[in-house]
């Protein structure tokens, strides 16, 4: 049992499976702290998001950009691609590790055929996690949004351990599920805390976020 645990982490050591390894370490390590309330998921803003005329004029976006486009890796939180595409490509890494990269022990030929496979795994990574949200982001294309000016004077919980000018979320009772909100605070000399009631005083359409405001209690 011991050795077989050992050999796992030796390949999950090895590299390109190495790259991976730490990715998903980075993606597992985020959830965490999300769940916790402290830190908000953004999604990927991508202009209009990922239509087929961005996808067609890629000339006008960064190349980090548009290489989401034509993998359509867009419409989700960002976190949520980034763990499909670290655990496919950890699969498929370790897979090749496992089978393949073994009859290279050492030198040049090591790095040179790693390398080869790491890129090789990051796009099929990418390509396949495109396939699996496509679904989810038609679906939640067809969900008709909501005005969320109407928010605009009603109170929210901070969930979030602070909320800053970049930084915070809050939670919205709505009568239901309740709502996650990405909220911003400017008041540097009252830090808005993890429980403090707070007022949605304005809704910034640019950014999907709200201008909050303590509220005090009486």
């Amino acid at each position: 049992m011991q050795e077989a645990f050992f050999v796992f982490i030796t390949k999950i050591s090895l590299y390109p499976t190495i790259v991976f390894t730490g990715l998903v370490m980075f993606v597992t390590l985020y959830w965490v702290v999300s769940l916790l309330g402290m830190a908000d998921m953004d999604s990927v803003d991508v202009g209009e998001t990922g239509s087929d005329a961005a996808v067609s004029d890629l000339s006008s976006t960064g190349f980090f950009t548009g290489l989401m486009l034509k993998f359509g890796l867009y419409g989700v939180p960002l976190v949520i691609i980034l763990s499909l595409i670290s655990l496919i490509g950890w699969l498929l890494s370790y897979l090749y590790t496992s089978f393949l990269h073994q009859n290279f022990d050492s030198g040049v030929l090591y790095y040179v055929f790693g390398t080869g496979a790491l890129i090789f795994v990051l796009v099929v990574s990418m390509w396949l996690t495109g396939m699996i949200i496509s679904p989810i982001r038609k679906n939640i294309a067809r969900i008709p949004k909501r005005n969320s000016a109407n928010n605009v004077g009603k109170i929210a919980i901070v969930r979030t351990l602070s909320v800053t000018d970049k930084h915070g979320e809050a939670e919205l009772n709505d009568g239901g599920a309740g709502l996650i909100l990405k909220v911003r605070s400017d008041n540097s000399t009252s830090l808005l805390k993890k429980g403090d009631r707070v007022m949605l005083v304005a809704y910034l359409e640019e950014t999907n976020t709200y201008q909050v405001a303590r509220v005090e209690d009486k």
